[in-house]
């Protein structure tokens, strides 16, 4: 079996359809589909059950993704052994990190890592919600991940954890940014802002809403942060963020970050994770103890596990 036949089954598999596929492959769908059928000749046995809009793989075709995905694990332990060897002059990182975390903090780390270990690749791969984060970390399509309070998902390990409380944020000229410190019933006069029900602060509120039977409509929702932080320059509305997104702003003395009286929000943590029984490579292993510097950066104090520095398996 040829190595890009099975690539173009995985992809199709893992993304729901040919034309996904060939637009993330950079191929055509016709391509994709003569992959697969020659594939399907060479093994004797349909792999896909045809005739339907989606993807979707007969026993044969789940068995031969499983080996294809087994393949991928031992090259990427090999290339782990082999970076070992090289001393870090080669390798690859994968980061999934929120919206919430792009900025001028974070690029200066990226900056200063680039310079430090120029022969290591980096593609960050930004998500709208912690719950996709979640998913490509658990899935092997991130070595690392850096959400705002990862979900209970039994297939990820937090390997750093910084509590970093949900504030409300508002241009300092907005009257909630007068007080210094919000209850939950303060918040209802005032229009709100809020990330789309999959982002985990969604889910925070919820908690605290039920917790204190208060409820808090929206004005508007967005899968954007960036929207959300040009919405709360006009004045006229306040979110509901962790102060780590909203870090620059503070310090410059555009916005308030205003803490809330509630555990359920100041309970509420900043998470690097990876996929539990992954054994890093060398290379996201720097990332990491560059991305625990970065969040003591905040002013918080880090839960750190104990982790070997050249072993991430568990226990």
């Amino acid at each position: 079996m040829q190595e890009l036949n099975l690539r173009y089954l995985y992809e199709a598999a893992k993304l729901g359809s040919m034309r996904a596929a060939a637009d993330n492959l950079g191929v055509a769908v016709s391509s994709v589909s003569r992959q697969i059928s020659q594939l399907e000749a060479e093994i004797g046995v349909g792999l896909i059950e045809h005739g339907r809009r989606t993807i979707k793989l007969t026993e044969t075709g789940m068995l031969l993704v499983e080996h294809y995905t087994e393949q991928l694990r031992l090259n990427e332990s090999f290339d782990a052994k082999l970076s070992d060897i090289k001393g870090l002059r080669t390798g690859r990182i994968l980061l999934a990190i929120g919206e919430g975390f792009i900025g001028e903090p974070l690029s200066n780390l990226l900056i200063r890592f680039n310079a430090r270990y120029p022969g290591l690749f980096v593609n960050v791969h930004m998500s709208a919600s912690s719950n996709e984060v979640v998913r490509l970390v658990a899935e092997d399509d991130a070595h690392l991940g850096l959400v705002f309070q990862s979900s209970d998902d039994p297939r990820i390990r937090v390997l750093a954890s910084v509590r970093q409380p949900l504030c409300a944020i508002m241009r300092i000229d907005h009257p909630l940014a007068a007080h210094k410190l919000l209850k939950l019933a303060d918040l209802k006069p005032y229009r709100l802002c809020l990330p789309e029900s999959s982002f985990r602060t969604r889910q925070l509120l919820q908690a605290a809403e039920s917790s204190e039977r208060v409820s808090l409509q929206p004005s508007l929702t967005s899968n954007s942060i960036t929207l959300m932080k040009s919405l709360l320059s006009s004045g006229e509305f306040f979110t509901l963020l962790p102060a780590l997104a909203v870090s620059k702003e503070v310090e410059s003395g555009h916005f308030a970050a205003v803490p809330i009286d509630s555990t359920t929000f100041q309970d509420a943590a900043v998470q690097l994770i990876s996929r539990l029984g992954r054994r890093l490579p060398p290379a996201p292993l720097r990332m990491l103890n560059a991305l625990t510097t970065y969040l003591q950066a905040s002013g918080a104090v880090i839960d750190l596990p104990e982790i070997a520095a050249g072993d991430s398996t568990d226990p």
